[in-house]
């Protein structure tokens, strides 16, 4: 299970820019409503882009929850890109946590499937029967929406501006994502066989 730890800083682009995409008058900060919507659909989006290629756009911590590893040497994390792994703990049936020293494991950073690791071919720490491993990760693509893949921030427009535009009609007929998004992201996206 994968839990986000606190929400993303920033929208995962330019709030001014998205603005100006939406061709919405300059001084919209004046009129807080008009702000806030026009946050709530970049980061909307963003969260819909996140979804779509499976990866986070603005860095923030998140907690990945297993019960077992799926191979005691390395194991794929759930996220991508993962910039750092902050902690490795163990929990035991009744709660006891131990947190495991980060010279046991290591991150083998990737841009879709990062591993978690046991350092030196040692195997990751067991986790006891009824227990839990909880992963500490920092994932995402940098600190600002400068730090996305251009691409990526073009389908958050798209996508955004989708939100925007009809925010008030009828699910009914809607396409499920603007033109081009698909193209744009697909490179982004893990190939799955």
């Amino acid at each position: 299970m994968i839990t986000e730890l606190e929400p993303a800083a920033v929208a995962p682009v330019d709030l001014d820019a998205f603005a100006a995409h939406l061709r919405v008058a300059t001084g919209f900060a004046g009129a807080p409503d008009e702000a806030a919507l026009i946050e709530r659909c970049a980061r909307a989006a963003g969260a819909g882009i996140e979804g779509l290629v499976g990866k986070r756009l603005i860095r923030r911590r998140f907690k990945w929850t297993v019960s077992r590893w799926r191979d005691p040497a390395r194991v794929a994390i759930p996220l991508a890109p993962v910039a750092q792994v902050n902690a490795v703990t163990v929990i035991d049936a009744e709660g006891v946590w131990q947190s495991v020293d980060s010279d046991r494991w290591v991150l083998i950073p990737d841009g879709f499937r990062p591993v978690l690791a046991g350092r030196g071919g040692r195997l990751l720490p067991g986790i006891p029967a009824d227990g839990v491993a909880e992963v500490e990760v920092v994932a995402g693509h940098g600190d600002a929406p400068e730090d996305i893949p251009e691409e990526l921030r073009q389908a958050v427009m798209l996508l955004g501006a989708q939100y925007y535009e009809q925010r008030h009609a009828a699910a009914e007929g809607l396409d499920e994502l603007p033109f081009g998004v698909r193209d744009l992201v697909a490179r982004h996206r893990e190939l799955r066989l």
